[in-house]
């Protein structure tokens, strides 16, 4: 998802045909720590998870603009996660049980500097393409999928992929030009920044 070659090959063979919702999850996860974080962890992860979102919205412009124009709507979901909240991480296990995510279950606050900074960036990349999409109708929100059991955390998440999927297209089959820059939950909720 980084390779702008790969892009740009993509975007080549899908020229002139309409997108109506685009959804950038490809990602990766180094499960370090205050001493075990190295620059290349966090390059690897910025470029695959924030950068290569960027790019791959870009290069599909105006495939999403295509569909827009004959339906008044796409949408750019990108798939990010509360651990890239900077208010959830303040807050504590993820603050006070009003604003407690997986079911209960209470990730560390700290750690994963990589993935949480990446993560974060991705926000925020997100935040201006709203911006920027919204005159052309194409809303730019974030999902966040919940704790799923996939590999990445290997198969340790307390969500069987099947109910995040569901939940994700509810949230996405309702989602609004008035919804571009929001941060949902694959239950609903929108999320803190």
């Amino acid at each position: 998802m980084s390779d702008e070659s790969s892009i740009a090959h993509m975007a080549k063979e899908l020229d002139g045909v309409p997108i109506d919702l685009l959804i950038n999850n490809a990602g990766v996860a180094e499960l370090d720590s205050y001493t075990t974080a190295t620059k290349e962890h966090f390059m690897r992860q910025f470029e695959i998870n924030s950068v290569g979102p960027f790019l791959t919205t870009r290069a599909l412009h105006n495939n999403l603009k295509l569909a827009a124009d004959v339906h008044e709507l796409a949408v750019v979901a990108s798939v990010s996660t509360i651990l890239g909240s900077i208010e959830a991480n303040l807050d504590g296990a993820f603050g006070p049980p009003e604003k407690v995510y997986y079911d209960n279950f209470k990730l560390p606050n700290g750690g994963l500097y990589g993935y949480r900074a990446s993560k974060t960036a991705l926000n925020m990349i997100n935040a201006n393409l709203a911006m920027d999409l919204k005159k052309d109708k194409i809303a730019a929100i974030v999902l966040q999928p919940g704790y799923v059991k996939t590999d990445i955390n290997h198969h340790n998440g307390v969500i069987e992929p099947e109910t995040s999927v569901a939940g994700m297209t509810t949230v996405l089959l309702g989602v609004t030009l008035e919804d571009t820059s929001k941060f949902y939950d694959f239950q609903g909720p929108e999320l803190p920044w």
